[in-house]
């Protein structure tokens, strides 16, 4: 039976009918309170501190002396109570039962907020779900793949872990998204925080909110706020039941879609055959939130424009015959790395297939996404995906690990693909949550098929290296220096201490060489941001090296080290400062915690 959220009020009249004629009474201490039990003369047992058998024990005994049983879950039963279980049990002991509903608290929040979830036009999909835990959440299922949705979302059991929700969501729904957290809803001492997706996780720290709370995520949450205008249909006075279009008013896109692979991509072109063709073409044009460009196939031909809008496109739809688009793309194709995500929709609108990058380009997704609007069929060939197992390519982009070798990552793949597991080594610095299926940690360099870390591998060959983007250095230079010759000295330093050029995040150093040529081009050459701190921040991080020339010249006791620091409040001093006659580095490192996804 379901207790509700907390509120007596709340629980249901059956459930409060079986309460007081209840005999025996399993409840749900810690998450239950105890005055849903007021009038009761049963005898009432806390689960809180049972395990599943001893609760099976209670429910057994109790029927087979005539009493009448109650087992009290919070919320509504079918949601997170564990009851599969204990039904598999009573069933294999010819014990008859009923399931009483109750009120869940994600809708007991809602009511709190005095929202509603489904918006007309705006969002019509509700999504129940929680982080993975100790309790694992499948990967397909998982909040960066369920975030590209982008419906209404309730978290449970997820709050003590609100720094990876905002994270892993954030591959999906936009920075401003609006997200409320609602502790013990519709107790007395119930707690409301609103934010958006950037700093929820920052306000519930604040908050010292750590569990007994549902995470409500979605445009949904703004409803009350004037934001949403759409009314319902259900009593539009020009509403007819008989004669509506259902497909004719679509949302747009569930999320803008872009290839963060190539460069800041973003454009989309649509290249269509025939009528029909044109009208799917507009249809995309509506739903999609990127710049989208329609062109015909023949004057996309004739005008080259195919060509020319390749390597800036992130999308690129054929609606025409798979085999057109085929023979099209067919010149143009560099690799998976470059290529913008190719779909080919047959000019009836009923299969959107995916033919080119389908993970790294997204194409998977958008494929998906696309035949989701159009009411088509998504085809999906990646192997990964229809295994359901992870693509290595796209677990190292998700947790920001560059590949050295493009080949050995596809080689990688492919043993993965085929069911053998992989063995991974974790340099220092990195650390893992939680690796996906098929991947184990090894404890030697020498012994791994993948080795992940900063630092370069010198002792196993034959194994992938994926670089972690989590040290920053710091510099400062002499006026006028030679680019050239700051970028050897980088060289050698890093070099010196085995560290890949790509595990350079940030380039750190004090504002007034901001302009400095030699550190612009150094921060470019290593594609990393450049970084600059006034002289009073960098005096303030202690713990590093000081000189009193530096402090004449700059007026600040040190940069390398301290501007180091300063790129990231979680780093801590990897190697001290080493000084050449013509400039000065330092290194900090980040910690990084490596996700299933």
């Amino acid at each position: 039976m379901g207790a509700g959220p907390g509120d007596p009020q709340l629980l249901t009249l059956r459930a409060k009918a079986l309460i007081n004629r209840a005999d025996v009474i399993v409840f749900t201490g810690s998450l239950v309170p105890k005055s849903l039990l007021e009038g009761s003369s049963a005898e009432i047992y806390d689960s809180s501190r049972m395990h599943l058998e001893e609760v099976l024990e209670i429910l057994e005994n109790g029927h087979k002396a005539g009493k009448q049983v109650v087992r009290l879950h919070t919320g509504d039963p079918s949601l997170y109570s564990a009851i599969t279980e204990q039904i598999r049990y009573l069933r294999e002991k010819s014990i008859p039962y009923k399931v009483v509903p109750g009120v869940t608290a994600g809708f007991a929040a809602c009511a709190s907020l005095g929202i509603e979830l489904t918006i007309p036009e705006k969002v019509q999909t509700v999504i129940m779900s929680r982080v993975s835990g100790r309790t694992r959440v499948p990967t397909r299922e998982s909040l960066k793949r369920i975030s590209g949705i982008r419906g209404s979302l309730i978290l449970y059991l997820s709050v003590g872990h609100i720094e990876r929700v905002a994270t892993e969501l954030s591959g999906g729904y936009p920075p401003h998204t609006p997200v409320a957290v609602v502790e013990k809803a519709t107790w007395p001492a119930e707690r409301i925080v609103t934010g958006n997706l950037s700093d929820i996780a920052q306000k519930v720290q604040k908050a010292g909110i750590k569990k007994t709370a549902v995470i409500i995520v979605g445009e949904a949450v703004n409803s009350v706020k004037g934001i949403h205008e759409n009314r319902s249909k259900l009593y539009d006075k020009t509403f007819s039941h008989e004669y509506r279009k259902a497909s004719s008013e679509k949302g747009k896109l569930i999320r803008a879609f872009s290839q963060d692979t190539t460069g800041n991509r973003s454009e989309i072109l649509v290249v269509y055959l025939g009528k029909k063709g044109r009208n799917i073409a507009k249809v995309i044009k509506d739903e999609m939130k990127n710049p989208v460009t329609l062109v015909s196939f023949k004057q996309g031909r004739e005008k080259d424009i195919i060509a020319r809008k390749w390597a800036k496109a992130s999308a690129v739809f054929f609606i025409c015959a798979c085999q057109i688009a085929v023979r099209t793309i067919a010149p143009l194709l560099r690799d998976k790395y470059t290529d913008p995500a190719v779909l080919s929709i047959d000019e009836s609108g009923r299969n959107v297939i995916c033919i080119l990058s389908g993970h790294i380009g997204g194409g998977n997704t958008l494929a998906m996404e696309t035949a989701s609007i159009l009411g088509a069929r998504p085809i999906i060939t990646t192997q990964s995906d229809l295994m359901e197992i992870t693509a290595i390519d796209l677990w190292a982009r998700s947790n920001n690990l560059v590949p050295t070798d493009k080949d050995r990552l596809k080689h990688m793949q492919a043993i993965f693909r085929d069911g053998k597991s992989l063995k991974v080594f974790l340099q220092k610095g990195v650390k893992a949550a939680g690796l996906p299926r098929g991947l184990e940690i090894e404890r030697t360099e020498q012994h791994a098929d993948i080795i992940i870390g900063p630092f370069n591998n010198n002792v196993n060959g034959r194994a992938l290296h994926l670089v972690t983007r989590n040290l920053y250095m710091g510099t400062g230079c002499h006026k006028g220096l030679d680019p050239h010759l700051l970028l050897k000295k980088a060289r050698e330093f890093l070099a010196a201490h085995s560290i890949h050029p790509w595990a350079i995040k940030n380039i750190g150093t004090i504002d007034k060489k901001a302009g400095e040529p030699a550190i612009i081009e150094l921060a470019r050459h290593l594609a990393a941001d450049l970084r600059t701190f006034p002289a009073r921040e960098l005096n303030r991080v202690s713990g590093v090296d000081n000189s009193k020339t530096v402090m004449k010249a700059v007026g600040a006791g040190a940069v390398a080290e301290p501007s180091a620091l300063l790129c990231s409040p979680r780093s801590s001093l990897l190697v001290k400062k080493k000084k050449y006659y013509c400039c000065t580095f330092a290194l900090a490192m980040e910690r990084v915690e490596l996700g299933k996804e």
